[in-house]
């Protein structure tokens, strides 16, 4: 073995060892196999303590109110999601930093507080929180993907984590990122490869995969990711889970690890996975109500606001079933039917998508992450030595003998993307003009991939067309599980002609039996 294969098998260890022994299964993925199971979610419900699988089964907002009333307590709440991610990692290599003692530890804290106060902390109390390993956690490692950062621990807390923490999060585990969080799958030489929490056969996307794969088996019910061009809807997507990904500045940034830190073309953003949408609005609500402004410089100081109203509102929505460049499967084209048939039926008014430059902000979106042709991530792999990995290459250019752009060619893709930003905002405006009330457009519905997912080491079939350009034009998203790819219903489209090579490509992956009872999200785009 080389040092770098040395460090991220012991590395690979010490996640293993971190595990109590009475929760290690040998074999647990032959086991899973032979028992005839593919999603790791009803398999793990075979093995653990019915009472554990009560609590794992219920949403946030019910655990919070049975903590609130003292009919659980926050050491169990706690055990059984520790029990449950161990699990989840055995059967999908999900989690990169396992502190499940640290957690519990904390947990006792809370119970003895209650015990005295008759009071929670706060909306949080004792809720487990999975963390993307961008969060920074003192005495923990951030390695976001790299061999090289391996035994490099945190000093500080990230704002974001604090902020939870003072509301009675607990954090146990930091998940799986693919190398510097710059693929729509998650792979790396550090930790392999992670497994779709739905279907083991399938990827769990990228590049917050682990914290996908980790909610999918309910190892976890409310992680926290990032997404620079689809990392947090990516996952969701592909294993049915609720997401948000919000605007540039609405939550804070703050002592979070990252790669191409200063790249503000296309800034990252954090945003949360779960299993319940309801979740995702707590955990939102929580944070910005914390008025992280006053300490973070990037987060603007809007205060939170209650838009239920609106459920009483007649809304307008404009509809992207196809891009102009990659058509998407029969699953999510069903999906998208289903949520514009509902929506009209509830009165509301839709029409078609037909923004002219979809192509220019791709091909943007392609020079901003290809700027210096992969020079930080070679930098950073000789820290160890190891390989640059094959997954990020199509998305960062990696080419050892170009030289990144000059200064000038890096100011005029800033300048070209206001400009898009621009003509977007015009074209949403002038959507007025189309609708019967003359009120421009509440969203956008459109797909968050093309596919119900893809193989795990099938990532030649990324096409993230529809995730890219809501990071370039900067508009929050929300993922919502729709339905299931059903091979009886969803038949292969015969007469459709692919517009190019690419095209054909992600069309003839299309397989009806292969893709059966894989989740199908669509994105709401405001």
């Amino acid at each position: 073995m080389t040092n770098w294969e040395v460090i991220a098998r012991r590395k690979r260890e010490s996640v293993q060892n971190a595990i109590p022994e009475e929760w290690l299964v040998p074999d647990i993925n032959k086991r899973m196999t032979e028992a005839g199971y593919i999603n790791s979610k009803l398999y793990i419900d075979t093995l653990v303590p019915s009472q554990e699988k009560k609590i794992t089964d219920c949403t946030v907002l019910e655990l919070s109110a049975k903590i609130s009333a003292g009919q659980l307590s926050s050491w169990d709440v706690c055990n059984a999601f520790c029990h449950r991610a161990a699990l989840a990692h055995q059967l999908l290599n999900c989690c990169v930093e396992i502190f499940f003692y640290r957690a519990l530890d904390k947990a006792r804290e809370l119970d003895e507080i209650f015990a005295r106060t008759g009071k929670t902390v706060g909306p949080f109390h004792g809720i487990p929180i999975s963390l993307k390993d961008q969060l920074n956690i003192p005495g923990i490692d951030t390695t976001i993907g790299y061999v090289g950062y391996v035994d490099i621990q945190a000093k500080k807390q990230s704002l974001l984590a604090s902020i939870l923490e003072k509301n009675g999060a607990l954090f146990y585990v930091k998940t799986t990122v693919p190398m510097a969080m710059m693929a729509p799958e998650t792979v790396s030489n550090l930790m392999g490869v992670t497994l779709n929490g739905v279907n083991s056969r399938f990827s769990s996307g990228g590049s917050s995969g682990g914290e996908g794969a980790l909610i999918a088996a309910r190892g976890s019910l409310l992680g926290l990711g990032t997404d620079i061009g689809g990392s947090i809807r990516i996952p969701a997507a592909f294993q049915g889970l609720y997401a948000l990904r919000p605007s540039h500045g609405r939550i804070s940034y703050m002592d979070v690890a990252n790669s191409y830190v200063g790249q503000e073309v296309v800034p990252s953003v954090i945003g949360p996975l779960a299993t319940s949408l309801e979740d995702i609005e707590l955990l939102t609500k929580t944070v910005v109500e914390s008025e992280a402004w006053k300490l973070d410089p990037k987060v603007v100081p809007i205060p939170w606001r209650d838009m239920s109203h609106l459920r009483k509102e007649k809304l307008r929505f404009v509809c992207n079933v196809m891009d102009g460049m990659v058509m998407v499967h029969p699953p999510v084209t069903r999906a998208l039917s289903k949520v514009v048939n509902a929506l009209t039926g509830a009165g509301h008014e839709i029409i078609e998508y037909d923004f002219d430059h979809h192509k220019a902000v791709l091909n943007l979106a392609t020079k901003a992450f290809t700027a210096d042709q992969g020079k930080e991530i070679e930098e950073v792999c000789n820290l160890s030595g190891e390989p640059f990995v094959e997954a990020i290459k199509p998305l960062v250019g990696y080419d050892p003998n170009e030289p990144p752009i000059s200064v000038e060619e890096w100011w005029a893709i800033g300048e070209s993307k206001s400009h898009l930003r621009e003509k977007f905002f015009k074209y949403w405006q002038d959507t007025a003009k189309q609708f019967s009330d003359g009120k421009m457009i509440d969203a956008i519905l459109c797909p968050v991939w093309p596919s119900a997912g893809f193989k795990k080491d099938d990532g030649n079939y990324a096409a993230i067309n529809y995730t890219v350009p809501f990071n370039i034009l900067d508009c929050p998203s929300v993922i919502l599980p729709v339905t299931l790819s059903d091979k009886m219903i969803d038949l292969p489209n015969d007469t459709y002609v692919p517009v190019d090579d690419f095209d054909e490509k992600i069309h003839n992956y299309y397989d009806p039996n292969e893709f059966h009872g894989m989740p199908v999200c669509i994105q709401i785009v405001c």
